[in-house]
């Protein structure tokens, strides 16, 4: 009996790094896991890799409440129920506050930000109508709690992820529903390669984590599966930073490896 047998979940942005890994874990745990994601191909393939039986998927943008709601609605009509919410959607951006475009400022909140408040919103519905409890996981950062220069559209949208799960946590507790956030530090995806191509940039990263070393999505999508099981009962309202530490020292400054400020 896998920690997640019986159990369906919800995974956004499972086709690719955290998503993809987590959708997959989930999966060898037992769940059956629909999948909202804005590239359809790659939908197809988790479900080709993985089962029909065990996976389904729809091909949305998170910004967008009706495809919001029917992906909550697929995992229903697929599968029956809903027990979990794991809201990994999201994108990041680079600019300095003076030259930020308010559109793309935009866009990042809304992605991380306002996508995760409409997962929650729709996930908690159903979850409250079916009565019988479930969890919802939200990504939110390492930047959610360290600042770093360029990242304000980011930093400000994953401090909101954190907060808010603190938010519904306490909105839903009496619906025995429990809401936390997942804080990973750098972890080797298609989202951080731009990162991990710059070696002063990346260097700093491992020189200011105690562990040494970047993240895996195996390592998120474990505590995933901590939080999406009943091994994590009492937790509720939490965000939990996995970065290896890097939290306790500084973030790197990124403004000389962009060539921003330099004469």
């Amino acid at each position: 009996m896998g920690k997640l047998e019986g159990k369906v979940a919800i995974v956004t942005g499972g086709c690719s790094g955290i998503g993809k890994r987590t959708a997959e874990l989930f999966v060898e745990e037992g769940a059956r896991v629909i999948i909202g994601d804005i590239n359809a191909d790659g939908i197809g393939a988790m479900v080709g890799q993985l089962g029909h039986n065990y996976v389904d998927g729809l091909a949305m943008d998170i910004r967008d409440e009706d495809g919001v709601k029917k992906m909550v609605d697929l995992a229903f009509r697929r599968f029956g129920r809903l027990d979990v919410g794991f809201n990994n959607a999201g994108v990041g951006g680079f600019s300095p506050i003076q030259d930020y475009p308010l559109a793309e400022f935009q866009r990042v909140v809304e992605i991380c930000l306002t996508g995760t408040f409409l997962c929650i919103k729709h996930e908690s519905a159903r979850l409250i109508a079916q009565g019988q409890g479930g969890s919802i996981i939200n990504i939110a950062s390492l930047n959610a709690i360290q600042a770093t220069e360029g990242f304000a559209a980011y930093c400000s949208a994953k401090a909101g992820v954190a907060m808010l799960a603190k938010v519904a946590a306490l909105e839903l507790g009496r619906h025995k529903i429990r809401v936390n956030a997942i804080g990973p530090g750098l972890i080797h995806t298609p989202a951080t390669a731009g990162f991990q191509a710059m070696p002063a940039v990346y260097e700093g990263f491992i020189e200011n984590t105690p562990m040494g070393r970047a993240g895996e999505p195996e390592d998120v999508a474990q505590l995933a599966l901590y939080l999406a099981s009943d091994a994590s009962s009492l937790m509720t309202g939490q965000a939990l930073y996995i970065d290896g530490g890097q939290s306790l020292k500084k973030y790197p400054e990124l403004f000389p490896a962009f060539g921003v400020g330099q004469g």
